[in-house]
């Protein structure tokens, strides 16, 4: 019943067998009488009515069975300890990319530089173990890391820190992708803009390295989308403007940021990735593409509301 349980989370929109199967699974199992069955079944029926695994992180998952199966009487020892090792083994390669990651932070000196940026670092490098977790993508979740804390400092020089004419200018540079651009913004820009284009160009040599060096265009190209998303919401608070839902949509899927990521994790993938994918991701606007954006942006804008909702209550109260 457990297995039917989480084989029903592989279905897709509209699969009535499958959804008709998980209600059932479900109505059965929080019924289960726990007198009647061991206490690590309890404990594995609860987690999966709580997270199923398919909508967990597979390593945490994959941790988290471990301990589940070593407490099966009859379980293997070899495989046990071999999972064991696995898990060991991987846990420690991703301690020292982040390790690496965390260098690369410093080097840039972030605090200094952008004392209003929000250190996501250790964060973000955990979301990129849930798009690939496997050894042979180490440079791929490199690249991606790197690319959500630039994206984080980016939305917050759009949201808190730059004017809407500095922004105007900023934009502009980036669209031109040129280091001489950077003259006349604020020296925050001028820091930020020499660490973006440093970045493409550390992606550029490892692209040319492997002769996939196409793929640059269309991480520039996605980039340059984001900024004019964000550039549209600037200009929506300096002008105290409220959208209208019209015009809100189009502008915020992009803005969350889904395309941009979906681009770069394919910039350190091997040759499965080919063209053809790039540009399907950026001309076609896959429906796969636009239900994630959606997802993404709703889910933001739900948490955003309850945090201003939460902060404006904790005002009135002060005042």
């Amino acid at each position: 019943m457990l297995s039917l349980f989480e084989a029903c989370h592989l279905s897709y929109h509209g699969d009535d067998i499958l959804n008709d199967a998980l209600a059932f699974t479900i109505s059965h199992l929080e019924s289960i009488e726990k007198k009647k069955v061991s206490p690590n079944l309890v404990k594995q029926v609860s987690h999966a009515l709580h997270q199923p695994i398919q909508k967990g992180l597979p390593r945490l998952e994959a941790r988290r069975y471990i301990q589940f199966y070593q407490e099966e009487p009859s379980h293997n020892e070899v495989l046990l300890s071999l999972a064991k090792l696995d898990f060991n083994s991987l846990q420690e390669q991703h301690q020292k990319e982040l390790g690496n990651l965390t260098r690369w932070w410093k080097d840039i000196d972030i605090e200094r530089e952008f004392p209003f940026a929000r250190d996501r670092l250790g964060e973000l490098y955990v979301w990129m173990l849930g798009i690939y977790f496997e050894p042979v993508y180490e440079i791929a979740r490199g690249i991606v890391t790197k690319m959500m804390v630039i994206l984080s400092i980016l939305d917050d020089i759009y949201d808190v820190y730059g004017t809407l004419e500095e922004l105007e200018l900023f934009t502009e540079a980036i669209e031109r992708w040129d280091v001489d651009a950077k003259e006349g913004l604020p020296k925050c820009m001028q820091v930020f803009y020499k660490t973006l284009l440093d970045f493409y160009d550390e992606i550029g040599n490892e692209l040319a390295r492997k002769g996939r060096s196409y793929r640059l265009f269309y991480a520039k190209e996605v980039m340059k989308i984001q900024v004019r998303a964000y550039l549209a919401e600037a200009k929506w608070f300096h002008h105290s403007h409220v959208p209208t839902m019209e015009e809100y949509m189009p502008i915020a899927l992009i803005s969350i940021g889904s395309q941009l990521t979906f681009v770069t994790a394919f910039l350190g993938m091997g040759d499965i990735v080919t063209k053809d994918a790039f540009d399907w991701l950026l001309s076609s606007d896959p429906r796969i593409v636009k239900a994630s954006q959606v997802i993404g942006r709703l889910m933001n804008d739900i948490a955003g509301h309850k945090v201003y909702k939460s902060y404006t209550s904790e005002q009135h109260l002060l005042i």
